[in-house]
């Protein structure tokens, strides 16, 4: 019998504990909800003395304090609105108000032009900048070896044909004479440059190389500055993009955005300030 109590005592034992959990586990049940019923039933007990106590503690309140009510301040919208309720079956939303985060925007803080204008401003300044840039140019024949330069210099005599040699800028800043800028693409980077690119960007259509080139040296690629607005003082070879874009918006009797100026002249400018 001890061999087989080793072999199928386990189950018997197991069982023994399951159904003991199970009485257990039964017990626990059924003390626990009749405990719940009679905390149920003290709380309804609690809750209507509670209530009952109230009325009554109201009446004789009512009647002590009758001559008085009127003098009584209501509650104004603002503090009612302030109430804050911790049951969390009430209906009633909180309205509780919560400082912001530091660095957080206030809420509604919209910002108008007028509040800018009364706000703090930067001073107009002068400010030097120096700028050392490493141009990548790539091989290419003489302007005059192209095969498409005589329609570089078709535009041109076209443009003082119609009366349209003249800086597009044509401002109180112009001076020098009058040249042919490339605006989109440099002569010397044509060769680097995808024209299907090119097409995205402008809206063009170019059914081959030829085309391309072509444009590269038309009026849709061509614009007339001075040389002032092109390789000099206010040139857009010698100022940054964005710099030199307000230039040609600039309104008339305003400071320019940037001006080119010598190594030279920025020295001794420096012992001047």
């Amino acid at each position: 019998m001890g061999l087989f109590n080793k072999l199928f005592g386990d189950d018997d034992e197991k069982e023994h504990e399951e159904e003991a959990r199970r009485k257990a586990a039964e017990a626990y049940a059924e003390k626990h909800a009749h405990g719940a019923e009679e905390h149920e039933h003290e709380h309804a007990h609690t809750a209507t003395k509670t209530a009952a106590a109230k009325t009554a503690a109201k009446k004789t309140t009512a009647k002590k304090a009758a001559p008085a009510k009127k003098a009584a301040a209501p509650k104004t919208a603002k503090a009612a609105a302030s109430h804050t309720h911790d049951d969390g079956d009430d209906p009633t939303p909180s309205h509780r108000t919560y400082a912001p985060l530091a660095g957080a925007p206030a809420a509604h803080a919209h910002t108008h032009v007028h509040e800018v204008a009364e706000g703090p401003v930067t001073a107009a300044h002068d400010q030097m900048m120096t700028i050392h840039v490493e141009t990548h140019v790539p091989d290419h024949a003489p302007r005059e070896d192209d095969p498409h330069y005589h329609l570089f210099e078709q535009a041109k005599a076209r443009l003082k044909r119609q009366g349209l040699w003249k800086c597009i800028i044509n401002d109180e800043l112009c001076g020098g004479e009058a040249e042919l800028h490339h605006t989109y693409i440099e002569f010397s980077q044509i060769n680097e440059v995808d024209p299907k690119r090119v097409q995205e960007a402008l809206g063009l259509h170019f059914d081959n190389d030829e085309d391309f080139q072509a444009w590269a040296e038309s009026p849709g690629n061509l614009e007339v500055l001075c040389a002032n607005h092109h390789r000099t003082h206010y040139g857009i070879h010698v100022i940054p993009g964005p710099l030199w874009e307000a230039l040609r918006f600039r309104m008339v009797g305003t400071k320019a955005a940037a001006e080119f100026v010598t190594a030279d002249d920025a020295k001794e400018m420096a012992k001047e300030d």
